[in-house]
């Protein structure tokens, strides 16, 4: 029973990927874990090519072809079924259709030879519709073997599970495909249909073509008598003379143009020929890296060798094995060189006397198509060349771009520097080590990073050894933008972190021995050191500001609650931007000489040093004056008279002027005794004064709240005849509270919408029975809650209650 595990149709459409079976020349042994055979395998003596030519019935109307052809598992085999092909379609079908046919069966051949290690059968059928090929093989390795550990890559069970019935299977995307081989990839990128059938004697990929027969017009004499095609002498290029269609080399990568460019070459001549074409590696000292291969290579002395020369110079070689040389010098250094060098031309003597002219001809022929090849060859492989220069110059940018992003989101120095050791590995280097520049003028290390983690630990012990072999290699770094040096064998470069006209530090990065930098990876390395030494720097700025902020914050709020008899005391603050300036809101507590206390919060204009310079006038002008005599009016007078005339207009020409909510707290009136009346209450009567600041809130033991004390005026703008600080007196019970707090409380944002007086009543109502510290917390809570956690400005709270 044969199970047919896809049909695609182009341009989309599923496949199955076939265990045993993948789509690529180049895969290496471990691509295909399992397989029975491989190419390095000895072929049986009992294995030849077998050809089968069987036409199909004709239809009326129509023409129909079918042939086959089975060849064994030798390198030849795919030269074969390319000539297999030609002849098969040689004026049956346009010239373009036979590109991509040659093309897809050259490949799917070869994986059959390479992988499956069996014969491969090419069945060709042509009528009308277009054309119906399929290559399959001998392997019994079926869809939906079991996954093991050595082979991640094949299907599961559930992997080959397929619903006909809604048209579709569980399969993975030709995008997968693409990266693990090209076979099918390029099937699926220029058949009209193609999928895969197995049984158990092996596996078959088949794809459709559609094309127009093209019309066969007969040539005919002049009498009207029809004229037959010359006959080709046997070793005539099977091709026409043209190389790849327009539409098919579009759709191919380099290495597939070159490679089927380098078939139609071998194509061309004798049939023992081989080919070969190499590009250099991609660093200096890296091995030639193998283009593509056609054919039974042979030694490489005694191969043609033929340079691929572009406008940017040599970018390839192709090497040709032949028995039957060229009469012509053809294109390249010489002739054909190697031990067989003296007999050769020996040979060419004896062909120009012996070899007929038609022959001549022919070889002539095959020079000029050599000629035209290697030139297309040149052509591609240097595009290919710009291209990946294009390509390497957009990725090191691509990584600069990233690398900035990551360094310049973190204000921390420590995490900059692990993240500056680890970018680099192992995308430009195997081990990375960071140093920063002590105030003493010395190096410590900082930071490292490893391919191997587990010898990280190794690596900061060398690399922090103050006798070590790199350390001074860095001292003398410091002095440069970049130093280039070998250390123990390994290619070294170090780069120093320069920012702001100081140098900050360096970085290190080495990699294994023989494996260089390039001089565009130098540059690279020393702009990723610059853009270090910045993120390094603003960390360090950062650092400073909030050491400075945290300071300055710290001063302007009292260091702890005091003691107070009778009372309990609770507070809350939080900075918009904490850490980052200094905020606008503060409090305080001053002890008055009649044993009472007086309780300031406000709120001055602006922010950072200008809020802490008012803060600070505000808060020793009040200290003195409660300390002198106890009339809040009159303190409120003595203060705007003070910021009215004595400030100076800021950076952004304001005033300095700010709100403030004075309370007095007088001895108690009643005290509690030995022996007393436990009915009897402690009670205070606490004197409040505002100068343009929210009104405060009396909390009473049963719940309710109210707001108390009557506006005033703004201090530091007006004339002391403008100016209006009336008092009010509130008598606090047991297990009543005052609440005094900064606009950040009801002006707390969501949306448009404020946080505002009502919500604020609401909020408190349900404070009685609390502690003085539970209802600021409560109070802070509820505006941060309400703008979700994002407070635009200050808030400072402060709670003064009769405990029970």
């Amino acid at each position: 029973m044969v199970l047919v595990a896809s049909i695609r149709q182009s341009p989309l459409g599923r496949y199955w990927r076939i265990p045993g079976y993948l789509p690529d020349t180049r895969l290496s042994d471990q691509d295909a874990p399992g397989v029975a055979g491989s190419a390095a395998q000895p072929v049986p003596q009992s294995w030849t090519t077998q050809e089968t030519l069987t036409d199909m019935p004709p239809v009326p109307g129509d023409e129909g072809l079918r042939r086959t052809l089975t060849v064994p598992p030798v390198t030849d085999s795919p030269r074969s079924a390319r000539r297999f092909v030609v002849a098969a379609l040689r004026g049956r079908v346009d010239p373009d259709l036979v590109d991509t046919v040659l093309l897809l069966v050259t490949e799917l051949v070869t994986n059959v030879v390479v992988h499956a290690g069996t014969d491969a059968t090419v069945d060709l059928r042509h009528d009308a519709t277009g054309l119906a090929i399929s290559v399959s093989d001998r392997n019994p390795t079926t869809l939906g073997a079991a996954p093991s550990a050595d082979d991640p890559d094949r299907l599961t069970a559930s992997d080959q599970a397929c619903d006909s019935r809604a048209g579709a299977s569980r399969v993975r995307t030709i995008e997968g495909l693409r990266e693990n081989g090209r076979g099918l990839a390029m099937v699926d990128a220029l058949a009209t249909a193609w999928g895969t059938e197995h049984d158990r004697t092996g596996k078959k990929v088949w794809f459709r073509l559609d094309a127009p027969v093209p019309d066969q017009v007969p040539r005919e004499d002049h009498d009207g008598t029809p004229v037959e095609p010359p006959q080709r002498m046997a070793v005539d290029i099977l091709r026409p003379a043209r190389l790849l269609a327009p539409g098919l080399a579009t759709a191919l990568s380099t290495e597939d143009e070159v490679r089927e460019l380098l078939a139609q070459l071998v194509d061309a001549l004798p049939t023992s020929a081989a080919g070969l074409v190499r590009r250099p590696g991609r660093a200096k000292s890296a091995a030639a890296e193998v283009v593509a291969t056609c054919g039974p290579t042979g030694a490489e002395r005694d191969a043609r060798r033929i340079p691929l020369e572009s406008r940017d110079g040599i970018v390839g070689e192709l090497l040709l094995w032949s028995p039957l040389p060229p009469l012509g010098p053809g294109p390249g250094p010489g002739p054909w060189n190697g031990n067989a060098a003296g007999a050769l031309e020996g040979q060419r003597a004896r062909d120009d006397r012996q070899i007929a002219r038609p022959q001549a001809a022919v070889h002539g022929a095959l020079e000029e198509r050599i000629a035209v090849i290697t030139r297309w060859m040149a052509l591609t492989l240097g595009g290919a060349n710009l291209r990946r220069a294009e390509e390497r110059r957009i990725g090191m940018l691509s990584f600069l771009a990233e690398a900035s992003d990551l360094l310049a989101g973190s204000l921390d120095t420590e995490r900059s520097l692990a993240l500056l050791a680890r970018l680099p590995v192992p995308r430009l280097a195997r081990w990375c080590a960071v140093y920063l520049l002590r105030e003493d003028g010395a190096v410590k290390l900082a930071a490292v990073g490893h391919v191997d983690e587990a010898e990280a630990a190794d690596l900061s012990a060398w690399a922090g050894d103050p006798v070590g072999p790199l350390a001074p290699q860095v001292q003398a770094a410091l002095a440069d933008t970049v130093r280039v040096a070998t250390i123990n064998g390994s290619p070294t470069v170090i780069a120093t972190m320069r920012a702001r006209r100081r140098v900050l530090g360096v970085v290190a990065l080495g990699r294994a021995v023989g494996n260089s930098f390039q001089a565009d990876e130098i540059e690279l390395l020393a702009d990723l050191a610059r853009r270090a030494a910045f993120a390094v720097d603003n960390a360090r700025l950062f650092r400073q500001q909030v050491e400075v902020a945290s300071a300055l914050q710290a001063g302007l709020l009292p260091p702890e609650l005091p003691n107070i008899d009778g009372i309990e005391l609770g507070s809350s603050y939080r900075a918009a931007r904490a850490g980052l300036e200094v905020g606008g809101d503060f409090f305080d507590l001053v002890p008055n000489p009649d044993g009472g206390w007086t309780i300031i919060i406000g709120d001055v204009c602006g922010k950072g040093a200008e809020a802490a310079n008012v803060t600070g006038v505000v808060r020793a002008v009040l200290r003195l004056l409660a300390g002198q005599r106890n009339n809040l009016p009159d303190i409120m007078m003595d203060l705007n008279r003070a910021l009215r005339d004595a400030g100076h207009p800021n950076s952004a020409g304001q005033g300095r002027f700010c709100t403030l909510a004075v309370a007095e707290l007088r001895p108690p009136d009643v005290l509690l005794s030995a022996g007393s009346d436990p009915a009897a209450v402690t009670q205070r009567t606490i004197s409040i004064c505002m100068a343009g600041h929210p009104l405060p809130i009396v909390v009473r033991a049963n719940g309710t709240a109210m707001f108390v004390a009557e506006p005033g005026t703004l201090l530091g703008v007006l004339d002391d005849h403008d100016v209006a600080f009336p008092e009010v007196q509130v008598a606090l019970a047991a297990g009543d509270a005052l609440i005094l707090y900064t606009d950040g409380v009801v002006e707390a944002r969501r949306g448009r919408e404020l946080f505002g007086d009502e919500r604020l009543l609401t909020a408190v109502r349900g404070c009685a029975g609390m502690s003085a510290q539970g209802i600021a917390d409560r109070v802070r809570a509820s505006a941060d809650r309400f703008a979700g956690g994002r407070l635009r400005d200050d808030v400072a709270v402060v709670v003064a209650r009769i405990p029970k």
